[in-house]
């Protein structure tokens, strides 16, 4: 795709979203999608911190000393089967629209920073939560991020979210003296079935969804299980509600662990990611301005019942003004992470929603920066 505009050399941000695609490297280990996109930024005359606050594939990048400081969320991972969640588009975006901001002229400091494991896999699991602890968005004004999707959309409705993993572990026996053994996969199932009826009967409102599977299960028919490990991702529409279903959940597990004398460790494997804290300043500008790219996005800065995945973004959200957009590069009946929203990720055709993706978010921080009234309820936003 070959496209000549005001906006500049959009060939160069087209291919970055092609190589880390190509990449495909999993959380915790952007070794090189890190380094492709911490690189493309220096060139351009940014200036690099890697690693960044304790993590290898983490990095900020800088460029300016003005104000406000814009923030720039650049995801760089994959799944195991590859960018089934459009990470390589949202890589692309970040740094794209931060050359497109010094292109243009921008005022104030532009900062992308590299967050590594998104989707949760390896030690750096959901790192924006670990960044906005170690104080990464501290001098930062406000902050942007976007994911591809079935829809256009603004804003976010993400529930809170956990990823946890229960280990029971029993004694092996011959399936001919089961009862020297401690049958570690028997544990597992009754857990299993009893998070499933215990949920189940919450109220309705706390609205809480439960995914498990198992992980580990055995080593083979004629041997009885000592160990097996039950992965469990909790979500709900608010982080007290999560942190009751969660404390909740780890009882059952502890108590039927003791009946059937296995031991339980249970190890959290994300943080606890927050619902999102909608920005409706930055929204409402970025709404208007995909409005006049002839986008006709659904605002869910305005909505309530409308969940989407749950992400470490809204962590984010939770410690600084956060806008947000999701552009549509596949239909309806496609479902995030799978083979064919991979496919549609790589496509020529996603290039063209993300560069009006680029554009509304350059527009919307050019805004920002000359309206004194909308930095002003920025700054409100921050103190609150």
């Amino acid at each position: 795709m070959n496209i000549s505009n005001d906006y500049g050399r959009f060939n160069d941000i087209y291919k970055i979203s092609k190589e880390v695609f190509n990449l495909a490297e999993i959380g915790s280990k952007e070794f090189k999608t890190s380094a492709l996109l911490s690189d493309f930024l220096k060139k351009n005359g940014f200036k690099i911190k890697k690693p960044y606050k304790g993590m290898k594939t983490a990095f900020r990048a800088e460029y300016g000393s003005g104000r406000p400081v814009v923030g720039l969320l650049c995801e760089e991972d994959a799944l195991p089967n590859g960018h089934s969640c459009g990470h390589n588009l949202i890589a692309a975006w970040s740094v794209g629209t931060a050359i497109k901001l010094k292109e243009k002229g921008y005022k104030g400091k532009i900062v992308v920073i590299g967050t590594p494991s998104e989707e949760g896999i390896g030690e750096y699991a959901g790192s924006k939560d670990m960044l906005v602890k170690a104080g990464a968005f501290k001098d930062i004004d406000f902050v942007i991020g976007v994911h591809p999707d079935s829809q256009w959309s603004v804003g976010c409705q993400s529930p809170a979210d956990i990823t946890t993993e229960i280990i029971f572990e029993g004694k092996a026996s011959h399936l001919e003296e089961a009862e020297k053994g401690i049958n570690a996969l028997d544990a597992l199932i009754a857990t299993y079935l009893s998070i499933r009826n215990a949920t189940a009967s919450f109220n309705k409102y706390m609205h809480v969804l439960v995914g498990m599977y198992i992980k580990e299960g055995g080593k083979a028919s004629n041997i009885i299980p000592d160990k097996s490990i039950l992965e469990i991702d909790l979500r709900s529409t608010k982080t007290s509600y999560l942190i009751h279903t969660y404390n909740r959940i780890k009882k059952i597990a502890i108590g039927i662990g003791k009946t059937y004398k296995t031991k339980v460790t249970i190890k959290q494997i994300t943080p606890i990611y927050k619902e999102y804290k909608n920005a409706l300043v930055i929204d409402k500008i970025l709404y208007n301005n995909l409005k006049k790219q002839g986008v006709n996005a659904a605002k869910l800065y305005e909505k309530r019942d409308q969940q989407i995945g749950a992400t470490d973004e809204a962590n984010v959200s939770k410690a600084v003004p956060t806008g947000h957009i999701d552009f549509k590069i596949a239909p309806k009946s496609v479902a995030g992470h799978s083979d064919r929203f991979r496919e549609l990720a790589g496509s020529n055709d996603s290039l063209g929603q993300l560069r009006k993706t680029i554009i509304a978010a350059v527009d919307t921080c050019i805004q920002i920066e000359n309206d004194q009234k909308v930095k002003k309820e920025i700054e409100k936003l921050k103190k609150m």
